[in-house]
């Protein structure tokens, strides 16, 4: 037996479920898949067709299990707590999946046509506008502007590269005041990251705020690792030159290495952190080392970075490579330059609604 609350109830928690993949970046086309299920809805949906004699109420006890599953994974994403089965703990990319095969297939053990109530409440004017978030970093307004390089750089993993963002600078708030409040985003999305295989976060500067060239650079950058460093929810700590200067340096927060990439429309289209045209931003954008790993075997690591360096020169954008971590942070403007030591630069110093020049305030 079954009711029609409880089909409501179903539909709630589909929607709401799909809303939670598109917020944490899950591609759920490829989910399925990989979970060995059909894309198109209406293959998935006869797939799951009614299996023996499986009860509604049964389906039931299923759904809210898988349901709890979800939940547990958002709370660990979202709020930093440990569940007891963390180890055991899917991500959202594998869970999700089977919580909708099991909501499907509950509609069709109650002989209920599930695409025609996905598609009414979906469409219902009551439920179109009802999942926006306060702020969402996968779909945030820097991602937008920093699209064009998306698509137009010679690196080849960047066009499917799935990202988060900062929210839009807000230029009547210090640097610092800025960064403190990405603080818990950037530490979900380095929880998120880590098993929904999410590539980097973006951060978008005001040109007109920061300038663009390389000592512009080095004194944005300079604030801002250090700022993370201090602020690192894994231990606070400091910029030492000697420690970033060692062969073994690599920048972290809350336990995940980033590599750490800054764009600026200062440099040429003949340069490998051109923009693209994006005139009005430098980017900065945090790449996890988790997602290097996921999409690159160890054994291919070599002659993946040939090929991009390839790549790149090809589009007369070639580069030397530089051999400490810290120094292909921020390129040089010429090949010909020396490297950039961003981390001997001065901090912006923090006063009420902007920066002064040498930190001598805070």
């Amino acid at each position: 037996m079954r009711d029609e609350k409880s089909i409501e109830r179903l539909l709630e928690i589909f929607v709401t479920s799909v809303c939670i993949a598109e917020q944490y970046s899950v591609a759920l086309k490829n989910a399925y898949k990989d979970a060995g299920y059909r894309v198109e809805m209406e293959a998935f949906t006869q797939s799951l067709r009614r299996e023996g004699d499986v009860s509604f109420s049964d389906s039931l006890r299923e759904i809210r299990k898988h349901t709890a599953r979800v939940a547990r994974v958002i709370t660990f994403y979202e709020l930093d707590r440990l569940p007891v089965d963390a180890l055991d703990l899917p991500s959202l990319s594998e869970a999700i999946p089977v919580l909708h095969a099991s909501i499907i297939r509950a509609f069709a053990n109650a002989n209920v046509p599930f695409r025609d109530a996905f598609r009414e409440k979906v469409t219902s004017a009551t439920d179109s506008r009802r999942f926006e978030r306060y702020f969402d970093p996968g779909t945030a307004p820097c991602l937008d502007a920093f699209r064009r390089v998306q698509e137009n750089t010679a690196c080849p993993f960047a066009p499917p590269a799935r990202l988060w963002g900062a929210p839009t600078y807000d230029a009547t708030q210090s640097v610092r005041e800025n960064l403190r409040n990405c603080l818990p985003i950037l530490s979900s999305f380095t929880r998120v990251a880590q098993r929904e295989v999410l590539d980097g976060f973006v951060f978008a500067f005001p040109v007109q705020v920061f300038g663009g060239d390389v000592a512009d650079l080095s004194r944005l950058l300079k604030t801002f690792i250090s700022f993370l460093m201090a602020n690192d929810p894994a231990g606070p700590r400091t910029i030492v030159r000697d420690e970033v200067l060692s062969p073994d340096w690599h920048f972290s927060f809350a336990g995940e290495d980033y590599f750490v990439n800054v764009l600026s429309p200062r440099y040429g289209n003949d340069h490998t952190r051109y923009t693209h045209g994006v005139r009005d931003y430098v980017f900065v954008v945090l790449q996890p080392d988790a997602s290097f790993h996921a999409r690159i075997p160890t054994e291919r690591s070599e002659e993946t970075r040939r090929n991009i360096r390839e790549a790149f020169e090809n589009i007369y954008q070639g580069y030397e490579h530089q051999n400490l971590e810290a120094h292909r942070f921020i390129l040089p403007a010429s090949h010909a330059d020396t490297s950039v030591a961003w981390y001997d630069a001065e901090e912006y110093a923090e006063v009420i609604g902007g920066y002064t020049m040498p930190p001598d305030v805070e």
